[in-house]
């Protein structure tokens, strides 16, 4: 954690946002095949063929448009396109070349690329194809994204093209189209100078890779945790939204069915349910919006925000906001948008992602939790790795012998070459630890912008994250409330001693002291419990509940003490003459007993006011709290009863008569009991905080 203060904050945390991919499905992606390029009789039924047996110009496009590279052996990337390359058999050699793993066919040489962009959802390439059967090389353009972006790029769209697409977004799978074009034989240089625009059209259809995101392990309990915890739960990605509504339902993110908002034509949106058999005109009305969001969950792509954005104004949208359980194909400034429109309704936003399209949203939620992907590394890579590790320290290990060899020669150094050789020392040793621990944080990844990093690829670290937060946020709270009710009993207590001249001894002062800290330290040793439960703290001070607790609980202190005031003042020797309050210390029952009583009230506070489940460790569990009252409300009782003559001689406290005796037990007996039915009735009614609604 990077930023402590964000801590309480994951405490009151109302919607919880998620990434997509690799944060709720796996980055282990699986090509289950392609499909649009075998013709079937039977429209129903999806014919997948094998990449590896795909037409050659399929296999071009997914061998070559990429951005992986060779890192000291690895394959290093994007996990959908090393699983691409992967399934088609082709490898990377030296000089961004690609050829078949096994036979002796056609090569491609990647001398042109154009990235990959969330903003235009697709990546181009164009390479140098040299096939075995022609003397002669020519150049071809591979492209893949988004089958609605590719779609107007292609010379002959396929009849079929939209249902086939939409089928299998529907089953969660994620799809990508596949366009080529042959350029024919350019030079090297005409070839380099190409321009996206230039490259991206005309294309051929070579079919819809189709590649399945399986759910990590738990991402299905830690959703139902989050939401049993009463907290809402979305979801942001870049994918399909049809792919993202499949995925949503099966973590039951949604519990009503969803309409997706979908573009006919040019400026013009509808509602849409993801089997196509129920439509809704898009109303722009608060009234129209609150009726179809009653009975309905929404899916918002990023089309659809934009055109809301630029037909309305920003409050309108957040009118659709609280409704949308679903937002994809968004791009990441549009993240930034939903994270602050959340925000700007008073929402507490947490968001979680692995990517750098989520930096955004990260930075601009309350709480921002990013996971990182690599820190699990296997045995086998840990091995791989040990020669190239090794290598590097022999290489530090010979600077530092060429440093020392340095210094024999040149017999005196000077103070310039001292510094120069202790500062290589010091990058000597934090390359050799970085070395040592292959889970650092690189420059560059998702964390760096975000409050919080999770060392682990589980969404179960936001659980532990609001855990935390809830208990932070309680803690903090019922210690407000004990120091604001401390302050008030010793203002009374010091206030009614000094205007009769008389105050606590160095001894009583400094034993309250140590007592009370003893208190104060266990309070805040407390830790949080292992499950989140439905019930939500308070999230802030300034509130009913509060406010009416440390009142009340104030006045019963307050009644209490001027009784007992009273009863002390009528058997203790009226003050004669000028208080002089200079004077040394002497002990008499008033001050003996407004000492008593004012221990007794502090410790009473911290027993009543503790809050204990279901956020935190309860009073029993928090042995060394539930130890350090105990043990001060046994002294005080054993001082109040005058068991122990000895001690009570040592803090200087008075023998008391019986009846003032007496009367002094029942005050405290009735004091914590009085306090605590008035702390448990308000908060029995007011205590209880509700999940923010639409």
């Amino acid at each position: 954690c990077t930023e402590p203060f964000r801590i309480p904050f994951g405490g009151k945390v109302d919607v919880c946002c998620f990434d997509k991919t690799g944060t709720l499905t796996s980055d282990s992606l699986v090509v289950q095949g392609i499909a649009g390029i075998s013709s079937s009789s039977d429209k129903s039924k999806i014919d997948l063929v094998p990449a590896y047996e795909s037409p050659l110009e399929t296999q071009y496009i997914l061998a070559s448009c990429h951005s992986l590279v060779m890192l000291d052996g690895e394959l290093v990337g994007d996990p959908l396109e090393k699983a691409a390359l992967q399934a088609v058999d082709w490898r990377i050699t030296k000089n961004d070349t690609v050829a078949p793993s096994r036979g002796r066919r056609s090569s491609l040489n990647i001398v042109h690329r154009f990235h990959f962009s969330s903003a235009l959802k697709r990546m181009s390439t164009v390479s140098l194809l040299t096939t075995p059967t022609d003397s002669t090389s020519s150049y071809i353009v591979s492209v893949k994204g988004a089958p609605e972006v590719v779609k107007n790029m292609l010379s002959i769209i396929p009849s079929d093209y939209d249902q086939l697409y939409l089928k299998l977004a529907r089953r969660g799978a994620r799809v990508l189209a596949l366009g080529y074009r042959k350029l024919g034989r350019l030079s090297m240089r005409d070839a380099g100078s190409l321009k996206r625009e230039e490259v991206e059209k005309e294309l051929t259809f070579a079919g819809f890779v189709v590649i399945s995101c399986p759910l990590k392990s738990n991402s299905k309990e830690s959703v139902k945790i989050l939401k049993d915890a009463s907290h809402h739960v979305v979801m942001i990605t870049g994918d399909n939204p049809l792919t993202a509504c499949h995925v949503a339902k099966e973590l039951k993110i949604s519990s009503k069915q969803l309409l997706v908002l979908k573009r006919i034509e040019e400026g013009v949106f509808l509602w849409e349910n993801v089997s196509g058999s129920i439509t809704h005109p898009l109303e722009i009305e608060r009234l129209a919006i609150r009726q179809l969001g009653e009975m309905f969950d929404f899916c918002f792509t990023g089309d659809g925000i934009s055109h809301i954005l630029s037909v309305s104004s920003d409050k309108m949208f957040q009118l659709f906001v609280p409704y949308v359980k679903v937002f994809a194909r968004v791009s990441p400034k549009q993240k930034e948008q939903i994270i602050n429109a959340f925000k700007q309704l008073g929402y507490y936003t947490l968001m979680c992602g692995d990517g750098t399209n989520d930096v955004g949203a990260l930075k601009h939620a309350h709480v921002g939790v990013s996971l990182l992907s690599t820190v699990r590394i296997k045995s086998k890579s840990m091995q791989e790795n040990a020669g190239s590790n090794q290598l590097t320290r022999n290489t530090l290990q010979s600077i530092r012998q060429q440093s020392s060899t340095e210094k024999q020669k040149s017999g005196a150094i000077q103070k310039p070459v001292q510094d120069r050789n202790k500062l290589l020392q010091d990058l000597i040793k934090q390359s050799e630890e970085s070395l040592q621990d292959p889970s650092l944080v690189r420059l560059g990844d998702a964390s760096i912008a975000s409050p919080f990093t999770a060392r682990e690829t589980s969404i179960r670290c936001i659980c532990h994250v609001i855990r935390q937060g809830r208990c932070t946020l309680v803690t903090t709270l019922q210690m407000f409330k004990i120091l604001a009710l401390n302050a008030l009993v010793l203002a009374y207590s010091q206030s009614v001693l000094y205007l009769d001249g008389i105050k606590f001894s160095d001894t009583q002062a400094t034993i309250q002291g140590i007592l009370l800290a003893g208190c104060f330290l266990f309070i805040s040793r407390s830790k949080s419990l292992d499950n989140l439960s439905e019930q939500r703290p308070l999230s802030n001070i300034f509130n009913v509940y509060t406010i009416l607790t440390v009142s009340c609980q104030f006045v019963v202190h307050f009644t209490c003490l001027v009784y007992l005031v009273q009863e002390a003042k009528l058997i203790t020797p009226p003050v004669e003459g000028y208080v002089d309050l200079e004077k040394e210390f002497e002990e008499n029952v008033l001050n003996s007993a407004v000492y008593l009583i004012s221990v007794a009230m502090q410790v009473s506070n911290f027993a009543v006011n503790y809050k204990g489940h279901p956020f935190m460790m309860s009073l029993k569990e928090n042995r060394p709290l539930a130890i350090s009252l105990m043990v001060t409300a046994s002294i005080v009782l054993i001082l109040a009863s005058g068991l122990f003559p000895e001690l009570c001689d040592w803090l200087e406290i008075v023998e008391f008569p019986t009846d003032f005796q007496t009367k002094l037990l029942i005050v405290l007996v009735a004091d914590f009991f009085g306090t605590m039915i008035v702390d448990q009735i308000l908060s029995f009614f007011l205590g209880r905080a509700t999940l923010r609604q639409p």
